[in-house]
Formats: structure tokens, sequence, C-alpha cells
């Protein structure tokens, strides 16, 4: 296939932008919102949770499965459904009925939102694997859709975090499903004009499930991802914890994320240049060693040291862009041409990875936190290693796993 231009390229991640204003809120802001501004108990609230995001977790590769099985035209229709279901949910959980029960609206709006969700995000990871197959046309095509999902997060992050001071949590919220109702009509009708993935080589049903984890380098590709989103998970359950209670700044926590954020998208076109001249694992690697060399000092900060607390964001925010440009290419570069008959699954295997890192750190750091004797508020002088020597192994674990040459198209490890 010829080369994608820069307009091509960029209608083709363009997808990223919405899905990554609706994770957010999802994650960040609606326990806030059920909890403070609906009253719900928060042992209850916390169970729907909990069962809500074991859900999203266990059903993407079964999404993965069927959309390999779908016709192009099926496809694209579900795609549409998908689109209007997930934005109805989003709705839904934002402005509830005040005068039905709120938990099983909570449940319904949470399951109808990650099953839209994930269905949009698998099949943008696919067709972006199948759009431009070369080792660097994939980084290319990665980077891009990285690069707008960084902007989606930014905006779903500034947003209600502005308005939410002055008119309220679910005020904000509504206006963030205002806009996202806006950016999804446009990318919709901008994605018109997006370049047409190369159809598969011959009409064939898709492998057996067991086939793809037979396959030695996706599986060590797979390991080495659930690693590298673990060691990031960790830092991001923690964040808030270390800034209240050990650089006393919280007031900072917006400016942080925002410098953190905006590094990775500006590196993004330099790790592309880079994995040109030395090859996509060698330049992952070396984002990886950037990250532990540049995180590892947090161990040293304390009260007052806000300044250097973001440098350390951009910098590690630097080294967040070589995962992001090479994380989802890498499994493309593993199937190599049986993305078309393997690459929903792949992809949807890479989605639950993801989900279960989140909730792994969730589940390691806050119960080593409080066995520490960390509590909110209280004494933080656990909290460095928990925030950066326990992501620090995790890091050097992945850096580790990486295998010691580019994989090349099809390869085997």
């Amino acid at each position: 296939m010829n080369a994608l231009s820069t307009r091509q390229l960029a209608l083709s991640g363009l997808g990223g932008l919405p899905l990554a204003m609706v994770a957010l809120p999802l994650y960040v802001h609606t326990p806030a919102l059920y909890a403070a501004d609906f009253g719900v108990a928060l042992a209850s609230l916390g169970w729907v949770l909990l069962l809500a995001r074991l859900f999203d977790t266990a059903i993407d590769p079964l999404l993965g499965l069927w959309q390999d099985r779908l016709s192009p035209a099926r496809a694209r229709a579900l795609l549409l459904l998908a689109a209007g279901g997930g934005l109805a949910g989003f709705g839904w959980l934002v402005m509830p009925q005040r005068d039905w029960p709120l938990l099983p609206q909570l449940a319904a709006a949470l399951l109808l939102v990650y099953l839209a969700h994930g269905w949009l995000s698998i099949a943008l990871l696919r067709y972006g694997a199948a759009l431009w197959p070369s080792v660097h046309g994939r980084s290319r095509v990665a980077a891009w859709r990285e690069g707008w999902a960084l902007l989606g997060v930014l905006l779903a992050a500034a947003l209600p975090a502005t308005l939410a001071a002055r008119h309220g949590q679910q005020y904000a919220l509504q206006v963030l499903v205002a806009l996202l109702l806006l950016c999804s009509v446009l990318c919709l009708w901008l994605l018109r004009h997006a370049p047409a993935a190369p159809a598969p080589a011959g009409e064939h049903a898709a492998p057996p499930w067991r086939q793809l984890w037979r396959d030695a380098a996706f599986r060590r590709v797979l390991l080495v991802l659930l690693l590298n989103a673990t060691a990031m998970a960790i830092p991001a359950t923690l964040l808030n914890f270390y800034i209240a209670d050990l650089l006393r700044t919280p007031a900072l926590a917006g400016l942080f994320l925002l410098l953190y954020f905006l590094a990775a998208v500006l590196s993004l076109p330099l790790w592309v240049r880079l994995a040109d001249r030395i090859g996509r694992v060698a330049a992952w690697r070396g984002g990886m060693l950037l990250a532990l060399l540049v995180f590892l000092p947090v161990l040293a900060l304390g009260e007052g040291q806000g300044g250097l607390f973001a440098v350390v964001c951009l910098l590690t925010g630097t080294a967040l862009g070589a995962d992001l440009a090479f994380g989802s290419a890498l499994v493309a570069d593993v199937l190599g041409e049986r993305v078309a008959a393997q690459g929903g699954a792949a992809f949807g295997a890479v989605s639950m990875v993801n989900k279960l890192a989140l909730a792994c750190a969730a589940g390691l750091a806050l119960p080593l936190a409080a066995q520490l004797g960390y509590q909110p508020g209280g004494d933080a002088s656990a909290l460095p290693w928990l925030y950066a020597g326990l992501p620090a192994l995790f890091k050097l674990a992945a850096c580790l796993a990486l295998p010691p040459a580019p994989i090349l198209s099809g390869a085997r490890a």
C-alpha cells in the first residue's frame, strides 16, 4: 500500500478523540457525582462500579472475536449503532431520572457505555493495524490516533474541573455530554473521507481463539503490555495522594496532569522518527529506560518541591509518548497479514489487559499503602516507594520482556 498523507493519517485516528473524552469522566467523575450529588451510599456504589468494570474487562475479547466474523457492511452498521448507543448511555449516566431508582439506572447506563466504548475502541485499533501494513506505517497511524486521544483526555480533564468549581459536578458533565455529541457528529462527518483499510486477501473464517494464544510472539508482547500498563496505572492510582500529602500542593494537580499529557502529545512525532532510525523495539526500550531514569528521583522529593515534580511530569510525559506510539503497533507487527482474520480477537485481548492493569494497580497499591500505615491526610513517608519504586519494578520487567530485536510481520518469537 502507498504511504498515507498527513491529512489521511489525521483522519484515520480522529475517532480516538471522542473515545478518550468518555473514558476519563467514566472512571474519575462518575463516583463523585453519584455519591456527593445524588446521595448514593458508598458501599452500594462501590459494588455496582466493581461489577460493571469486571463486565467491561471480560467482554472485550468476545467483542473482538465477534468483529472478526462480521462482513464489512454489517461492521459499519454496528459501528453507527455503537456510537449512538454509547452517546445515549453517557447522557443517561450524567442525567438519570430522579424519580426512578438510581442504582439500576447507573448499572444499565454503565453497561451500555462500556459495551459501546469497547466495541468502538477495538474497531479503531483493528482498522489502524490494517490501514498501513508496514513497520513504519503502523507507528505513524498509532501516533496520530494516540495524539487525538490525548487531546480528548485534556478536554475531559480541563472542562469538568473548570466548570464544576463554579456550577457543580453535574452541570460540568452535562456540558461535556453536549461537547461530546458535537465532536462525535463532526468526527462521523469527517470520517467519510478517511482512507479505507485494505480488504482481506481472501474470504475465510477467523481461526479459533486458541490458535492466537499459541503464538509465542503475541503472548510475549501481551505480557509486555500488561507489565507496562501496570507500571503506569499504579502512579495514576496514587497521584492525588502523593500530591496532597507529600508535596502538599493539591492546587497544582491539574497543572501537573496538563504538563504530563502535553509532553506526551508533543513527543509522539519524535518517537516515530527515532523508530525509523533504530527500530521500533529499540526506540520503545529507550522510552522505558527514560521513564525509569526520570521517575526514580521522585523518591527524594518532599514538601514544597512542586517545581521539581513538574519537571518530572514533563520528562515522564515524554516517555509516555513511546508507550502510546509502539504498544498496539507491535501487536499488529506480530499479526502481520493475520490482522484481517484475528485483529479483533488480538486487540480485544489488548483492551482487556489494559483494564486488568487498572484493576491490579488499585488492588495492589491501595492495600499496600494501608498496610504500610498510610491514611489520607496522615503520614505519607511510604508513598514515594509505592508511587515511584513499585512502578519502576514493573517498568523494568516490561523492558526486560521486550524481544531483543524488532518483530517482523508474522514472525514467531
